[in-house]
């Protein structure tokens, strides 16, 4: 009969300390990411973004696609955050609305040249009318 070898005491020690080291670091992203009391969260982000477009919110109809223009440094997530704002209206990233919404946060706002300034809400935020839109 032979004998099972098993295997000594240190390689299953130093394998066991690897694995929990394994587990500790996979954790580490997560503690590192957890929000912290103080800092401001996504959610604070989405509320200054509501309370930001409340205004136009109450400019526009409750429904319907309207248009988009904006200068930022992020413009993307500025667009997202403006469809977010305003939802359940359709943001439509063109000018080629009757109803186009202007969004500049870093900065005045720009004079688009087919676009008319209806109302300016302050903070970056601005309704223009385009009379040649479809």
């Amino acid at each position: 009969m032979q004998q099972v070898s098993r295997p000594p005491l240190a390689r299953l020690t130093i394998a066991t300390l690897l694995f929990v080291l394994g587990c500790l670091l996979s954790i580490l992203r997560v503690v590192r990411d957890a929000p912290r009391p103080g800092y401001p969260s996504t959610d604070d982000v989405s509320k200054r973004s509501d309370q930001r477009f409340a205004a136009l919110k109450a400019a526009l109809p409750s429904r319907g696609i309207v248009g988009y223009v904006g200068d930022s440094s992020d413009p993307v997530a500025d667009y997202y955050l403006a469809q977010y704002a305003l939802a359940p209206l359709v943001i439509d990233r063109s000018s080629d609305h009757a109803l186009v919404i202007g969004n500049f946060p870093a900065s005045l706002h720009a004079s688009v040249e087919h676009l008319q300034l209806v109302t300016d809400f302050g903070n970056g935020v601005v309704l223009f009318a385009n009379k040649d839109a479809r």
